[in-house]
């Protein structure tokens, strides 16, 4: 070989070695080997935010991802803020974001910059319940009391519950259909204050988690009228609660849930290893007594992207409906 074929071919190895050095480091390495940002999209304090940590917590040890996991609180702007950050990073798998149903909402807000597309489902965790509550000295015995009200006075009761678009908002207003009544929607940022509020007198009724309401209907200061789900919940405080199919209420119930996404892009070989970490959380002590303590919390593992991305696609485009039917966006 002449010398100079012998350089030409050292050149292009060189040049490739480079090239691969340059073009993804991130990439080449062992996935995690370094620590990842779990982006929780509430504020911190929260019921959510106390969940976030959890996980967070299992994530880092040896037997999950055994890395450092920073939690990082971003919930600007309707939940456009941590929309807008994850899709600032690279999509590596070491920024992973915190979502709910309720997205289903915000991905349709007209200021959002990025959409659904630009994200993949790593998982969903479990779902949660709601229920419609009142102060114990309300004139509202029974959901049928508030139907009875709203159509004599139309739009005259608002109703408080978590913010415009979310899963809160959309069950609400489905449920008002079902008994073609109009009550005024209250948005709040989070359904404590909800309860707080309603508490206070300040809101006549509001929809909040089993959880949330417990310690004032033990206390008999507050009054659940209706359990948001398909079936009651067992247990003296609200075995006797009823759900819309007691009443002749039939509806698709648009359930709350948690989650995990990441921005489009991100390598499958690596949200397999975020889903595998992410599926033994169910079975830790530390997450059966979150469980045990959240009537509310209902286990619910899923993680199969393809499928997660489906359902949630179609879930955002039957929220954009109502939105558009109730004036908050246009056609």
């Amino acid at each position: 070989m002449s010398i100079k074929k012998l350089l030409k071919g050292l050149s292009v190895t060189m040049g490739l070695a480079v090239a691969s050095m340059i073009a993804g480091p991130a990439f080449a390495d062992k996935y995690p080997s370094k620590p990842v940002e779990l982006i929780c999209t509430t504020s911190p304090g929260s019921g959510a935010a106390v969940w976030c940590h959890m996980v967070a917590k299992h994530l880092q040890q040896k037997d999950f991802l055994g890395v450092p996991v920073k939690v990082l609180f971003k919930s600007g702007g309707s939940n456009h803020e941590p929309v807008v950050y994850v899709q600032g990073k690279p999509a590596d798998g070491y920024t992973i974001m915190h979502f709910s149903a309720s997205f289903t909402g915000y991905f349709n807000l007209p200021h959002f910059k990025y959409g659904f597309k630009d994200f993949d489902i790593v998982a969903r965790m479990e779902q949660h319940l709601y229920a419609i509550g009142v102060r114990s000295d309300s004139p509202f015995k029974t959901y049928k009391d508030v139907v009875a009200y709203a159509k004599k006075n139309p739009g005259r009761l608002a109703m408080g519950s978590n913010k415009i678009g979310s899963v809160h908002h959309r069950h609400q207003e489905l449920l008002h259909q079902t008994q073609g009544i109009k009550i005024r929607f209250v948005p709040y940022k989070g359904t404590g204050d909800v309860v707080k509020d309603v508490m206070g007198g300040h809101l006549k009724i509001g929809i909040a988690q089993p959880g949330k309401w417990n310690r004032h209907l033990k206390a008999g200061k507050a009054r659940s009228l209706l359990l948001l789900n398909e079936k009651r919940l067992p247990g003296k405080t609200w075995e006797n609660v009823p759900v819309p199919s007691d009443l002749g209420i039939s509806y698709k119930i648009p359930h709350q849930f948690q989650g995990f996404m990441v921005k489009k892009g991100t390598p499958k070989d690596r949200i397999a290893i975020l889903q595998k970490a992410l599926s033994k959380i169910d079975n830790t002590k530390a997450y059966k007594k979150h469980v045990k303590k959240q009537p509310h919390v209902i286990p619910a593992f899923a993680g199969n992207t393809a499928e997660l991305n489906k359902d949630f696609s179609a879930g955002v485009a039957a929220t954009r409906k109502l939105m558009v039917q109730l004036g908050i966006l246009k056609n």
